[in-house]
């Protein structure tokens, strides 16, 4: 990706598009951003601004968005266009796909903008990166062409006369004869007396336009009679004259018993393939339908003479899987290995039936068939579908309960800031406050578990950022004078160890933030890491006055002390002290435990 990207933005409403400048910059992204609302200005911008990606809405009061994707798509057909509205419907989204875009975003979900603006840009990098290298890949083909000494290909090529003018070596080696033996032999004189008269047709006819063809011949060789698949084309001179012809052979004898030995065991593999138990099918190179099985035609509700040679097995793919299929087709002409065996689809019938597919595909080798079969799998989907709905019944009951054990959490702590309002002993308050900051760290976890994609662990990041913000907040404490310094690997981590966690950094900043700072100035490190042995190393440290001389934690009388050295038990960790102020905690995850 460059390192300043240009985003022309077509859009009419100054809010909408400083909405979706501000979602980017939040993702850091480097960019030049470049605001049109009118047709004219749109295809200026395309041709002096040159925006590396367009952002357009749906409906403008003198344009449109769909009008703007047919522009680029003819003028610069290589920028990712992404159209962001508040009124664009799926099917209209999924249409404007179809039609060239490349991804849509709606105005209520912009925070989806600049994920879909960075892969958007991936892709057209990609993109631009595989043309340079096709195009490359193409002209070093046609450069080893020229290598023909070590090509396996027979290479001739031959006056208008027929004589033999250069041949490469794997020509010499097919006929066991050296190249000046061979050099100015008649061609035709190597065939089979019955075939030279239409090799002599042949060559004849290369000298008219089109000026090449193809041919199977049969040739003697040492080996004795080889049949070689010949591609010819003839060489014109700049005043268009047939100078010479120039032929690649290739020696297709292996293939041609393979497709009589095929032809032969025919009968037998036909038992098999109407007896697999699937609904079975053959297609060529073009995806038409060769040859079906009876399962297949009686799901499909076609006769075999309706279905054979007549018809796409595409066009038995439901609509939601067709445009899947159709890039697997294309990838198929291009590498055949590339696209996956084993596949999902959905097929409808003659009479609209639908059902779920488990599909099993290879290509039949020596030819450009390939051969599918389809193993009927909708009862199991129906059975997927029903632990899939009762899964997410099971996750939104677990989010309520994570919301409501925060909220009740919530109350307490309310209620105890109540209680201590009526209060007159300050120590007495503290330990309220300190009450209520503990229970505010157990709040956050099921606030953030509630909030969270996945429901059984924490992002670490985010929750330690927010715990600090909050106690920072709770003792009234101005970042301006105490800094916080987090340090947090982007982990997440299950539940039974984040909350004792999250218990002992709230006790030691805690304590930073009461005892360490006298004069009121300094800094407060935590520092969680992921080592690479799997433990984990959380740290917290200040600058202050330090720890008393003393202090033996593991022998205080405090609670919070106690509640540190507990918790650090809790996850079977180790504790360890610097002076004049580090603690630093090993341990490692805990295992979940199931709940009885």
């Amino acid at each position: 990706m460059k390192d300043k990207i240009k985003v022309l933005i077509l859009e009419d409403v100054p809010l909408d598009a400083e909405l979706v400048e501000r979602e980017l910059k939040k993702e850091g992204l480097n960019y030049i951003p470049l605001i049109v609302d009118t047709e004219n200005d749109f295809l200026n911008a395309l041709f002096v601004f040159k925006p590396d990606i367009i952002l357009a809405d749906h409906s403008l009061p003198h344009f449109d968005g769909l009008s703007a994707l047919k522009i680029t798509l003819e003028k610069s057909p290589h920028i990712p266009f992404i159209f962001v509205s508040g009124k664009i419907g799926e099917d209209f989204a999924v249409e404007m796909l179809k039609e060239g875009a490349t991804d849509y975003v709606l105005k209520n979900n912009l925070s989806k903008l600049p994920h879909s603006v960075i892969r958007a840009l991936k892709e057209s990098e990609e993109q631009r990166e595989r043309q340079i290298a096709e195009k490359a890949l193409k002209k070093r083909e046609e450069e080893y062409r020229l290598l023909v000494e070590n090509q396996t290909d027979l290479i001739i090529k031959l006056d208008l006369e027929g004589r033999l003018l250069f041949i490469s070596k794997s020509f010499c080696e097919i006929f066991s004869q050296k190249e000046e033996d061979l050099l100015g032999e008649n061609f035709l004189n190597l065939l089979p007396h019955n075939n030279r008269h239409i090799m002599q047709n042949f060559l004849e006819r290369l000298c008219k336009a089109p000026y090449s063809g193809l041919i199977e011949q049969e040739i003697f060789t040492k080996d004795g009679t080889r049949c070689i698949s010949w591609a010819n084309k003839a060489v014109l001179d700049k005043e268009g004259k047939v100078i010479s012809i120039v032929g690649v052979g290739r020696d297709i004898t292996r293939q041609k018993k393979a497709e009589k030995a095929l032809k032969d065991s025919e009968s037998k593999y036909r038992a098999i393939f109407e007896n697999t138990g699937t609904l079975t099918l053959i297609f060529e190179k073009d995806m038409t339908i060769s040859l079906v099985n009876s399962e297949f035609l009686k799901f499909s509700g076609y006769s075999q003479k309706e279905v054979e040679c007549k018809l796409s097995w595409l066009d038995f793919v439901a609509p939601e899987d067709i445009e899947r299929m159709e890039g697997y087709h294309r990838i198929l002409r291009l590498n055949s290995s590339a696209i996956p065996k084993n596949y999902e689809v959905s097929l409808v019938n003659k009479d609209g039936e639908k059902k779920n597919f488990f599909a099993n595909f290879d290509m039949i080798p020596g030819t450009n068939q390939g051969l599918i079969s389809f193993m009927d799998i909708t009862d199991r989907k129906i059975a997927e579908n029903k632990i899939k709905r009762s899964l997410k019944e099971k996750e939104l009951l677990l989010r309520e309960i994570h919301h409501r054990v925060k909220n009740n959490l919530q109350i307490i702590s309310t209620l105890l800031t109540l209680q201590s309002a009526q209060i007159k002993d300050q120590k007495v308050i503290d330990l309220y406050k300190e009450s209520q900051n503990r229970i505010q760290s157990m709040a956050l976890i099921h606030e953030k578990l509630y909030q969270s994609q996945e429901i059984s662990r924490i992002n670490l990041p985010d929750y330690v950022q927010t715990l600090v913000s909050d106690l920072f907040f709770s003792y009234g404490t101005d970042k301006e004078l105490i800094e916080p310094v987090l340090d947090v690997d982007d982990v997440s981590m299950g539940i039974d160890t984040a909350i004792p966690c999250g218990f002992i950094i709230n006790e030691l900043v805690s304590n930073s933030l009461k005892y360490a700072f006298p004069e009121g100035e300094g800094k407060i490190n935590v520092s969680l890491h992921k080592l690479s042995d799997g433990n984990y190393s959380l740290e917290i440290f200040d600058d202050g006055i330090g720890l008393p001389q003393n202090l033996d934690i593991r022998k205080t009388d405090t609670l919070g002390l106690q509640i540190v050295n507990n918790l650090v038990n809790q996850i079977d960790g180790k504790l360890e002290i610097e002076r004049p102020s580090s603690y630093r905690i090993l341990f490692k995850e805990l295992k979940y435990k199931k709940r009885i």
